[in-house]
């Protein structure tokens, strides 16, 4: 019994200690733009699921969790949501400030106009009629924190010459 206890006291403190870190910067969510409704995520085997509606708009939210500013580029259907380019984590994408909220409704065609998202099937779909089908279904983000600048040191000028010697030799 004694054993069973230890061996539970020890299983809790190790859970006690996880890291600070394991918590993402960027929490993502999927609302149904036609119902209105959040939807739930499913997972099975290390992946993460969404069932929608066929043809449902929906949207996409980010929501930084961090006391600092992030870039999150997001991939839907293997499109960068910005650019509209084959999607890859060195692009463009949203600047969030800490603990911002943004919620993304489509490809971006201009500052004013986007494609919205809609469940489709696959024949339909925005990647596969501009010929990049692989990654249709696939919803992804990459973040990046803001790279601090480096703090400039600057040196001190040196002293002159002559103003050492002239305060030097100044009666007190």
């Amino acid at each position: 019994m004694l054993r069973r206890c230890l061996l539970l006291a020890a299983l809790l403190a190790s859970t006690a200690c996880a890291p600070l870190s394991a918590q993402p910067l960027v929490r993502m969510a999927i609302v149904d733009r036609d119902s209105g409704q959040w939807l739930p995520e499913y997972r099975h085997r290390g992946d993460r699921w969404i069932a929608g509606t066929p043809a449902h708009r929906y949207g996409v939210r980010l929501a930084n969790t961090s006391g600092e500013r992030v870039l999150v580029v997001l991939s839907v259907d293997g499109v960068n949501a910005v650019t509209g380019e084959t999607a890859g984590p060195q692009q463009a994408g949203y600047v969030l400030d800490p603990w911002e909220n943004a919620e993304i409704d489509g490809w971006r065609k201009s500052l004013d106009d986007v494609a919205r998202f809609v469940f489709t099937d696959l024949p339909d779909s925005y990647a596969a009629r501009t010929g990049r089908p692989d990654d249709v279904g696939v919803i992804g983000i990459a973040v990046f924190r803001e790279a601090r600048p480096l703090a400039v040191l600057q040196e001190a000028p040196a002293p002159m010459a002559g103003a050492a010697r002239a305060k030097a030799a100044a009666p007190a």
